[in-house]
Parts: C-alpha cells; sequence; structure tokens
C-alpha cells in the first residue's frame, strides 16, 4: 500500500490508524477511500479531482472519491 502527493501524510495517517493484517479486501478499498477523502479535505493543493486506483490479478479500475468527503463527514469533527 502506498500514497503518493502532497497530501499523502493525511492519508497514511488515516490509513495507519485502521490497517489490520486479517483485512478483506472490501474493507481495504473503504480505508483507501476513508483515506484518501481525509487527505483531500485537509490539504489545501488537492484540487477538484481526486482519483483512487484499485489494482488487481484481472486488471484495474478507477474512481473519482472527490465527493466521499460528505460521506465521512460526520466521523470528521
Amino acid at each position: 500500500m502506498f500514497s503518493t502527493g502532497c497530501g499523502n501524510g493525511y492519508a497514511y495517517g488515516v490509513v495507519d490508524s485502521g490497517y489490520r493484517e486479517d483485512m478483506t479486501v472490501e474493507e481495504v478499498y473503504e480505508l483507501g477511500c476513508r483515506g484518501i477523502a481525509h487527505a483531500a479535505h485537509r490539504d489545501a493543493y488537492s484540487g477538484g479531482v481526486v482519483n483512487m486506483y484499485h489494482i488487481q490479478e484481472d486488471g484495474w479500475s478507477k474512481e473519482d472519491v472527490s465527493e466521499l468527503i460528505h460521506h465521512y463527514k460526520e466521523g470528521m469533527f
């Protein structure tokens, strides 16, 4: 797992605090989305489009997660 960009310190804080060795793929995906949403919310330079790439053996997918902050907002403050 890795994060790049100017907001990655925020993303790592969320991911490091929520990661467990026994997580399912769905749980890991959700944690990644949460980390990106928090990073985009806190980082002044993230811009308007924030993508998460999910890479698997059979291919990859891309999702714009910039609107997820509204989903996680209640747990942030």
